[in-house]
């Protein structure tokens, strides 16, 4: 179930600009859990997919929750090395809309056990732009 949201989360304090609505599917007590962004390129080296899902993994087992965009490449492997219970994903789409489609089972494993948080309402499709304003 798709939901607006719009209570008071501390990380919104610290943006000078921030999204005047936000919407979730999933687990919001997460947003109370420490956080750590891994994002990064879409065609990652073997170096750098193996130490991202190391880093995701180690800091899942710890009690950081993972945050990333759910896209290609090093967000992809981010949320995997997290698992999707320990996962925020930030998408630049609508939460009706899985993009990309090569991470729809990843996103919808997020949904159920994790957390997607999207500030764009239905029916919104990803654009060069939207990824920009979602970072």
């Amino acid at each position: 179930m798709i939901v607006s949201i719009f209570e008071h989360i501390k990380e919104l304090e610290d943006m000078k600009k921030y999204p005047k609505e936000l919407y979730a599917i999933g687990n919001q007590d997460l947003l109370k859990l420490p956080k750590v962004s891994i994002v990064g390129t879409r065609r990652p080296s073997n170096y750098t997919k193996y130490y991202t899902y190391v880093l995701a993994q180690e800091l899942a087992k710890r009690g950081v929750v993972i945050v990333s965009g759910g896209a290609m490449g090093v967000d992809a492997i981010a949320h995997n090395g997290s698992k999707p219970e320990n996962s925020i994903a930030v998408v630049a789409n609508s939460l009706d809309i899985r993009y990309p489609s090569v991470n729809r089972k990843l996103i919808e494993a997020i949904e159920k056990d994790g957390l997607v948080l999207s500030q764009f309402p239905t029916t919104f499709r990803a654009t060069p732009w939207s990824f920009v304003v979602r970072n």
